[in-house]
């Protein structure tokens, strides 16, 4: 009796992680492919010196973008963006 709760509540856990993940990730691509901003979630891992653009790593997927963010921009956004999902790029865009 005592291990089926056990097993339970293991399983819960690893249900609510998996949904706290897949939030997180979704947030981050709704961020970057449709509103051009930089991630919330993910950490930079490769960044440039322009403050913003470089490859940004989350749990179980990435974001590679370029963008205007220098003090001298007159436009501060995300104008490319890759983002891969266990190493397969899914999605590219570019702002024009």
């Amino acid at each position: 009796m005592k291990s089926k709760k056990i097993v339970k509540r293991i399983l819960i856990i690893i249900i609510v992680l998996l949904i706290v993940l897949i939030t997180m990730g979704v947030t981050d691509y709704r961020r970057t492919i449709h509103s051009f901003e930089k991630p919330i979630f993910a950490q930079v891992v490769n960044g440039a010196d322009d403050g913003g653009s470089g490859l940004y790593v989350g749990i179980g997927y990435s974001v590679d973008i370029k963008g205007n963010f220098m003090p001298e921009d007159e436009f501060k956004a995300v104008t490319h963006a890759h983002f891969y999902v266990f190493g397969k790029e899914v999605h590219y865009v570019i702002r024009d």
